[in-house]
């Protein structure tokens, strides 16, 4: 067991870890207490993670109770993370994390007048609303995507089965990596080469399919080199060495290995999700319908795969074809 504490603020946050898995959360704020409660009894374990981080950054800057917070508080903590070098979009997601804490807090406190000093709601149209938010402009976030040989030269560069059937999980059947080390032996079918993911970040469960190639990395990971070691543990995919042996990998672990190999490979720009990003957008080029991507993958929202159709100019140009031509057939005009 590990506890992580803060320093010393009008809110304090710690945390509480086991065998690599946050536990609990520990604030001196009752209404935090009660927010983060009420996100981990709502949203996902990944989503309760990013919130109580998201609100430690922020009361770790501004050293006051949650409802003393102003608007220039939250302007002071924009400008300090944009000196600090974080992204436009790490920036907005600890803006929403505090939003949502402050609208909880206006249902939970009897305060007169209190307004949401994030995104203020009052009597005006919902476009001078947004414009009153402090959430910053971004453009459409278009993912990176590994090419074929980038993918093949990092696989090459793996040195056991287990880093490459944990590489291949995430690339072919589009695994998050949260999701790759939760999986456990009881969430195979092996017979039919699927995996039962059972929490994803929508609270959907969900049936993941491997191709025959990750399915013989996978079981020579198990046969070779997991074998009968660590009975006990109910994840697939361990540590065998140093203070991880016998351990479930986390993500943690698996982010680092990717970044090295990567850094090994000359591949700039590496990250876990990067391989899921990359097993997408094969899925949309090569023509699966859109509700069964979404369906495999794990999203909910229709417009979630709108990024992916913007990835490839040929992509574009093959639709481009299927409609030209069926006009072509439609009026009968030859040239």
């Amino acid at each position: 067991m590990n506890t992580e504490i803060s320093h010393k603020s009008a809110v304090s946050i710690s945390f509480k870890w086991e065998k690599g898995r946050l536990t609990e959360v520990i604030t001196n704020s009752p209404p935090i207490d009660h927010f983060l409660d009420l996100i981990k009894t709502t949203r996902s374990y990944n989503t309760w993670i990013n919130y109580a981080h998201d609100l430690k950054v922020f009361f770790s800057f501004i050293s006051k109770r949650p409802i003393m917070i102003t608007r220039k508080d939250c302007v002071d903590f924009i400008k300090k993370q944009d000196q600090e070098g974080y992204l436009d979009a790490t920036i907005n997601r600890r803006l929403a994390a505090l939003s949502s804490l402050f609208n909880e807090l206006k249902l939970m406190e009897d305060v007169e007048n209190f307004r949401n000093p994030i995104y203020p709601r009052m009597n005006l149209s919902k476009n001078q609303q947004r414009n009153l938010g402090l959430y910053r402009r971004q453009g459409q976030r278009i993912p990176t995507i590994f090419t074929e040989d980038e993918i093949f030269s990092f696989l090459d560069s793996l040195r056991t089965w287990r880093d490459r059937a944990i590489v291949m999980l995430m690339w072919i059947s589009c695994l998050r990596v949260s999701e790759v080390v939760a999986i456990c032996f009881d969430d195979f079918e092996f017979s039919h080469r699927r995996i039962h993911i059972p929490v994803s970040k929508n609270h959907n469960a969900r049936m993941v399919f491997m191709d025959s190639l990750s399915f013989s990395v996978l079981n020579r990971y198990l046969d070779e080199e997991r074998q009968f070691q660590f009975p006990n543990i109910e994840q697939v995919f361990v540590g065998f060495k140093g203070k991880a042996q016998g351990k479930p990998l986390s993500v943690n672990a698996v982010q680092k290995m990717v970044k090295y190999y990567g850094n090994k490979c000359g591949i700039l720009n590496v990250h876990a999700h990067r391989f899921r990003h990359t097993g997408i957008t094969s899925l949309v080029q090569k023509g699966m319908p859109e509700p069964v991507i979404r369906k495999f993958v794990g999203h909910s929202r229709p417009e979630s795969l709108t990024p992916y159709l913007h990835l490839s100019d040929e992509y574009v140009a093959k639709e481009f074809e299927k409609v030209f031509g069926a006009f072509q057939v439609y009026t009968g005009f030859q040239l």
